[in-house]
């Protein structure tokens, strides 16, 4: 196995706080001033991340700004100029392109300005947002080939559908954890029999009725619960029986834990903790690391996301502490 490498409401949307000062430790101090970029906030799990990047801010020092650019790599880098002329002093960014952000996030930082990186070490960031994604995919993938192996003994053949996303060097690293987890293990011949990027969950519902009038699915693979509900809903029209096809998916999303509590295909999904709670704690930690840099760093602060898989038996838990 070759390890590799690698640094995903309305378009609109803008989310920000003005809660005082008198939360937390940084009750009598001044909170700095961050903005939150993401690079599209359609998706459940952002909207989650931001607004608990939000809530939490204050905790940690910060009174975060949520702006939101509709994967408009233009549009992101002139809100950072903003934010610079603003006078925020914590830039964190979810890119929408890496290279476009390159020039003004070094302006941004020779002006004092910190900046992390929500998805890797990259743009000049002085400190990042990341996981093994990788590894933490294969060991899904793994999970998958061994339920096959153990509830599907007798077929010589799989049928399977992976829905990754090609546009992001994160997303293309954790949908080849996830193949080479699931074909390492199975014991059946594995035959790809479609391979789709749906950005979100109608999309995922839209390319999956496509996949179904075409072929049949007996596992679909994919990197995200909300890309992955939104196939389980394909499957489900298209007449595919709940035990006909099994699902696996990295990002636990509130539509996906349900579909699982349900028994309808989803048998394991991974989760890097709840996007309100600790994964905003992560972006929140990352952006106090990079605090404490001045200037550029050939050697940024790397915050990780814990992974943990789930299957049938934690599901009720999980969606319980979530708060789904």
């Amino acid at each position: 196995m070759k390890k590799r490498t690698g640094t995903m409401l309305a378009a609109a949307l803008a989310l920000t706080t003005t809660m005082g000062l008198s939360m937390g430790a940084y009750a009598e101090e001044e909170l700095i001033q961050a903005a939150y970029l993401t690079k599209s906030i359609s998706n459940e799990t952002w909207q989650l991340m931001a607004q608990g990047v939000i809530d939490q801010g204050p905790e940690y020092g910060f009174e975060v700004t949520n702006m939101d650019c509709d994967m408009n790599a233009a549009k992101q880098v002139e809100q950072v100029e903003s934010c610079i002329e603003a006078g925020y002093k914590m830039i964190a960014i979810s890119p929408a392109d890496y290279d476009a952000l390159d020039d003004v996030c070094l302006k941004a930082i020779e002006q004092g300005v910190h900046i992390v990186s929500i998805d890797g070490p990259n743009f000049n960031a002085q400190a990042y947002v990341a996981a093994d994604e990788y590894d933490n995919a294969y060991g899904l993938g793994v999970m998958a080939g061994e339920w096959v192996n153990e509830n599907w003994p007798e077929k010589e053949t799989i049928k399977l559908c992976l829905l990754e996303y090609v546009y992001e060097e994160a997303c293309i690293d954790r949908a080849a954890g996830l193949l080479d987890g699931f074909t390492d293990t199975v014991k059946a011949e594995v035959d790809v029999v479609s391979r789709i990027s749906p950005a979100n969950q109608a999309e995922g519902n839209e390319m999956g009725e496509t996949v179904f009038q075409a072929t049949d699915v007996d596992v679909a693979l994919a990197i995200a619960g909300d890309n992955a509900a939104g196939f389980c809903t394909a499957a489900e029209s298209a007449g595919v029986g709940y035990e006909d096809m099994m699902v696996a998916a990295m990002d636990i999303s509130q539509v996906s834990g349900q579909l699982m509590q349900e028994g309808k295909y989803v048998k394991f999904l991974g989760s890097w903790g709840s996007p309100s709670v600790e994964k905003a704690q992560v972006h929140l930690k990352a952006m106090q690391a990079a605090m404490e840099i001045e200037g550029v760093t050939e050697d940024p602060v790397r915050v990780v996301y814990d992974v943990e898989y789930v299957d049938e038996s934690g599901i009720d838990q999980i969606m319980e502490d979530f708060g789904w």
